[in-house]
């Protein structure tokens, strides 16, 4: 599949192209092919992990930027230049640092502060998976003197003086060790996108973010060569972003993402399908798919990119929503251990603010937002729907072999083009979620300007500011509440939410 012509060729650009070492010509090559063809999407499966991958810790495994030009196979940086239906668009207040913030000048009457130049966004997410085996996860191999001696066994700190331990953001890690060493196991049949038609209250897949959806090749292991079925079968392929603090990333690079369809409101939502074999250890998210395309973790070749190559997570508050997450930071005595690394978390409040705000109950690893994959060593086949519209995040756990039963269009092996609004039978529980079937919910900020932000106790970044609120550009898909329609609603400085008090725990 060829390269996107770049449209901001310019006389310089040409001169680097043609200036450039042998290495970087390979990229740039791509980068200055005016012949080349449109990019329709592709997660690149004949690339495959690379000669220099140690399947020991999955370190090298993944192709580079460089691999992915040579085969034709790399996508366009994205512009993220301001425009129409870009957050921060109109009447932001211009900031200072490489990660702009207003510190101490927004006031409600200016509540937005620009995000940085390159860093425009729209709603328009995608899935991504993060796996890793050994010092691939988490802080790696990094060491530190145990706090022990100090009063503190759970930390660790070059000022303290204890034994050396694992040690990550200054917490003693060797309870997670074995877990960290014993390697995500994911297995998927198929990953699916969605968006949202509002006219026929359906979902509509996306196609260049889908993928096997058909059931045509055999399940891939996420941690294997061609995931474990051969090059001829291999329907994935690790991507060269990466996915932080998890040694590889799988996602759709490229293709428009879904999300909100028109900047005036309640039209399109988001959602993603994967069903799995076997999910344990790992982590499954939604990133803004401007974030995807230059680089979860490692960038796309500032060379590439005519407003640089910023992934905007931060500098741009493109959006992060963890779906499944288990606690990988801290030892977390009842939920990291406890049940064997099972409890995977929902989180929305990874750098909140200007247009992606934080609701109600935000998550995080000792929250209620959890529930329970399968066991390391018990597989079970379960497929997670994750759904994102205008009243919050809906994460489903739905056994495989009732998954038909519960959402038609749905099973094992297969998923339909076209799927109903929401699941036939309502989850029999919520937050946490630790039956067969039940859902996991993180509601979205419901507010329309600042002053509203604030009395309903949305989450956001005072410094960076709120400058809309893309969730209410979303649709409400009418997902069941839970635990009954007729339940009482939650409310927030006046206003009545759509959401039962039991679902924000």
């Amino acid at each position: 599949m060829g390269f996107y012509c770049n449209n901001f060729l310019t006389e310089s650009r040409k001169m680097l192209c043609l200036s450039a070492e042998p290495k970087l010509y390979l990229v740039l090559l791509f980068l200055c092919d005016a012949s080349a063809k449109s990019w329709t999407g592709n997660m690149h499966p004949a690339v495959g992990f690379q000669p220099s991958c140690n399947i020991s810790n999955l370190k090298g495994c993944a192709p580079s930027y460089e691999d992915l030009a040579t085969a034709g196979d790399l996508w366009k940086c994205p512009d993220g230049i301001p425009s129409h239906g870009t957050c921060g668009y109109e009447h932001c207040m211009p900031g200072s640092g490489d990660n702009p913030q207003c510190i101490g000048n927004l006031t409600d009457e200016q509540p937005c502060c620009c995000p940085k130049e390159g860093c425009y966004a729209t709603p328009r997410f995608n899935q991504i998976i993060g796996v890793c085996r050994g010092d691939s996860c988490a802080c790696g191999d990094m060491y530190a003197p145990s706090c022990a001696m100090n009063g503190h066994p759970d930390k660790c700190d070059d000022k303290c003086n204890g034994t050396s331990v694992r040690c990550c953001f200054g917490n003693n890690v060797e309870e997670l060790v074995s877990f960290y060493n014993s390697g995500s196991r994911v297995t998927l049949n198929y990953l699916a996108a969605f968006e949202f038609d509002a006219s026929t209250k359906q979902w509509i897949m996306q196609a260049e973010s889908s993928f096997n959806t058909d059931g045509t090749f055999p399940p891939y292991n996420l941690t294997e060569p061609y995931g474990g079925i051969g090059k001829d079968n291999a329907w994935l392929a690790p991507q060269p972003g990466g996915s932080s603090f998890w040694g590889l990333g799988y996602y759709a690079a490229g293709v428009p993402g879904v999300g909100a369809t028109d900047d005036t409101g309640s039209s399109g939502a988001a959602m993603f399908v994967m069903s799995t074999e076997e999910f344990w250890g790992a982590t499954w998210y939604m990133l803004n798919q401007l974030t995807l395309d230059r680089g979860p973790e490692i960038a796309y070749p500032q060379q590439g990119c005519a407003h640089g190559n910023d992934n905007c997570w931060a500098s741009g508050n493109a959006g992060e929503m963890d779906f499944l997450e288990p606690a990988w930071n801290r030892f977390y005595p009842n939920t990291s251990s406890a049940e064997g690394y099972t409890q995977s978390y929902s989180t929305q409040w990874n750098q909140i603010g200007r247009c992606f705000n934080g609701g109600i109950n935000s998550g995080g690893f000792e929250s209620r937002n959890y529930l329970l994959t399968a066991p390391e060593n018990a597989p079970e086949p379960i497929v997670y729907v994750a759904v994102v519209d205008s009243v919050g995040n809906y994460v489903y756990r739905i056994p495989a072999a009732k998954a038909e039963s519960i959402w038609p269009g749905i099973s094992r092996k297969t998923i339909t083009s076209k799927l109903q609004h929401a699941p036939s039978l309502r989850p029999a529980s919520v937050n946490p979620c630790r039956e067969d079937y039940c859902v996991v919910f993180t509601s979205n900020c419901q507010a329309h300007n600042v002053t509203s932000a604030r009395t309903q106790e949305c989450g956001f970044n005072g410094d960076q500011g709120f400058c809309g609120n893309w969730m209410q550009q979303l649709s409400d898909t009418e997902q069941p509440c839970v635990p009954s329609d007729d339940c009482i609603h939650d409310v927030r400085g006046g206003v009545t939410m759509p959401w039962c008090k039991e679902m924000v725990p």
